[in-house]
């Protein structure tokens, strides 16, 4: 059910024709290059069910959440099949960043997220691997969880394990004498 941000009353008057409206979610449906897509949007709706009964009022966030469903779909219709803004979106919140610092910390620049998040440019693919790693170990990309915009830990032993794993630790391993 759609919350009730801001503890309105359970019914509203529609200013529009007088009808009564509840709020919650409903099922809306609009089209992109000729194809259907269809979310759940929440708003003052005379009917949650009659999809041919399209009267209501959209509040708070109500049209942040339509204009949402609008870029992910058109970047589903220019053939996006997983990374489209509500997922970058979805993927940045649960690493606990803001569009500038995942700019920063995944790069591609301060206003990078907000272009992917609004559908105006589509991520790189290394930025694409960067995001599928941040979904599975959110972790690694949390504020206060990094160092330097690495991840913090044991950099000696991640050195000289990198350097083991291509052999290539005798040649390279005085390098890095000064780490413990």
């Amino acid at each position: 059910m759609a919350r009730n941000p801001k503890a309105y009353p359970k019914v509203m008057i529609s200013s529009e024709s007088g009808r009564p409206m509840t709020r919650g979610e409903k099922l809306v449906t609009f089209k992109i290059q000729g194809r259907p897509y269809s979310y759940k949007q929440p708003g003052w709706w005379c009917s949650l069910t009659d999809p041919d009964d399209t009267e209501g009022q959209l509040v708070d966030g109500d049209n942040q959440i339509a204009e949402m469903a609008r870029r992910t779909a058109k970047a589903l219709a220019q053939g996006e099949k997983v990374f489209v803004p509500v997922v970058i979106r979805a993927i940045r919140q649960r690493c606990g960043l803001t569009q500038r610092e995942a700019g920063l910390l995944f790069g591609g620049g301060e206003k990078s997220f907000e272009k992917y998040e609004s559908g105006e440019i589509t991520p790189s693919a290394p930025t694409k691997r960067l995001l599928r790693l941040a979904m599975e170990r959110p972790d690694l990309f949390r504020p206060g969880d990094r160092q330097g915009g690495v991840s913090a830990g044991d950099d000696s032993a991640f050195v000289h394990e990198a350097l083991r794993a291509a052999e290539v630790e005798g040649l390279y391993e005085p390098l890095f004498a000064e780490l413990p």
